[in-house]
């Protein structure tokens, strides 16, 4: 029989993993909707794209700090450690395209791949690294 103390810790994981999931697709909502926009309205892509990729991160910082991991860490420590957490997954995501387009694969396995392994990959620096809660100093 499992214990009180872990059916809660599970639970706490769920909800961290659905607010996870919802806080991305609102932050890629936002980043399709402003490129978008921009791009209607006749600004360059590459910089649409960019503008778009930056609300994107705010709602994601935002979202993720505040509802999903909700860090007692401070705002500039864990934006910056948010921060390389994008970094590093913009390259992983560069790295599989990499890989398939030597390979000569399919752009739907690099679209696949980064599926399965850059959101899973993400949620965890963001929840054990860039959002981990500081101990008391008491």
């Amino acid at each position: 029989m499992r214990s009180r103390a872990r059916r809660d810790s599970d639970m706490a994981w769920l909800r961290e993993l659905l607010s996870f999931g919802a806080v991305g697709i609102a932050a890629t909502l936002t980043h399709v909707l402003i490129a978008w926009a921009l791009i209607r309205a006749g600004a360059d892509p590459y910089l649409a794209n960019l503008l778009g990729a930056t609300g994107a991160f705010g709602v994601s910082f935002l979202g993720n700090a505040r509802l999903t991991f909700r860090t007692n860490r401070g705002w500039a420590s864990s934006a910056r450690r948010y921060g390389l957490v994008s970094l590093f997954s913009l390259v992983v995501s560069s790295l599989i395209l990499l890989c398939v387009e030597r390979l000569g694969l399919a752009l739907w396995v690099y679209l696949l791949l980064v599926v399965l392994v850059v959101p899973p990959a993400t949620f965890l620096l963001a929840k054990l690294w860039a959002f981990a809660a500081v101990p008391d100093a008491h």
